[in-house]
């Protein structure tokens, strides 16, 4: 993936819905405020990646241990905890109920550096390979693989047509299966 370069928009996309998805894995898509405290979890529960620091601080934006998962009650809606509502409490319950996690966000939560120039791919790939760490198989978000080669495409057709590619050297050249390739050549 680090040979390509995603553009701010999609980078920004792919990245946080990895990271999304990264959260909901590590707490096994409960809330764990309603595990802690014994309430009772709806079925269906529209679940979110809360990030504890803001989002907009691009520095923590997608690092892991900057993500909470929380039902919406413990989101928006909750008068005793809530992030967005009651963040004294959620600052409360995490001191008690996860205090790794909340010596970390102490820390990093007056760092608010905003700017700087972010190379998505890598991010990309980086979440990509904890993804992958924790679950033994890559994400791979379908529409990447498209992005990435629409983005490419005067080269791709350039190479079949002048080096006489097959469709299995571009896919392995792009990294994608010979199915992605050859429907995208055939587009």
């Amino acid at each position: 993936m680090s040979k390509y370069s995603l553009n701010k928009k999609s980078g920004k996309n792919f990245c946080d819905e990895l990271w999304a998805k990264l959260v909901r894995l590590e707490f096994e898509n409960k809330c764990p405020i309603c595990e802690t405290l014994g309430l009772p979890v709806e079925e269906n529960t529209l679940l979110n990646a809360h990030h504890l620091i803001s989002r907009r601080v691009y520095k923590y934006r997608w690092d892991t241990d900057n993500g909470l998962l929380v039902c919406p009650k413990h989101h928006e809606f909750c008068l005793e905890i809530s992030a967005h509502t009651a963040p004294w409490g959620l600052e409360a319950w995490m001191k008690e109920y996860r205090p790794e996690q909340y010596e970390r966000w102490v820390i990093n939560r007056n760092d608010l550096e905003t700017d700087g120039k972010y190379k998505y791919e890598e991010i990309y790939y980086d979440l990509e390979n904890l993804y992958k760490a924790k679950t033994g198989n890559f994400y791979m978000i379908k529409r990447i693989n498209m992005y990435l080669l629409s983005k490419n495409k005067s080269q791709i057709i350039m190479a079949r047509k002048m080096q006489d590619k097959s469709v299995a050297e571009l896919a392995k050249q792009y990294e994608v299966s010979e199915g992605v390739m050859k429907k995208f050549l055939d587009a």
